[in-house]
């Protein structure tokens, strides 16, 4: 069954991404899908509807969400700032090592 509206996405690790974020906040989920990844360590935020599913996955340099930050008011903005410094000190610490 397709998921169209906001939801509440519960944190459940500390990560760069999240500044900012409390545990809780709704975001905008347009979607008839979810991944359900292999390592669960990878779920950062958490989202139920009908059965749990990953909301937010990271590892390493690599962030998605499920959700549409881009539809997601205020806390879809600090998401976008939020990978915007983590791009940024990324780029920074890639050129300190030429």
């Amino acid at each position: 069954m397709p998921q169209i509206g906001w939801n509440s996405v519960w944190l459940k690790y500390d990560h760069p991404l999240l500044d900012g974020i409390p545990g809780g906040s709704y975001f905008y989920f347009v979607h008839s899908y979810y991944a359900d990844p292999a390592d669960a360590a990878m779920t950062i935020g958490q989202a139920e509807y009908g059965v749990d599913f990953a909301a937010i996955v990271a590892r390493d340099n690599v962030v998605a969400t499920q959700f549409h930050p881009e539809k997601s008011a205020d806390m879809g903005l600090r998401i976008y700032a939020n990978f915007g410094r983590i791009a940024t000190a990324s780029r920074v610490y890639a050129h300190s090592r030429d």
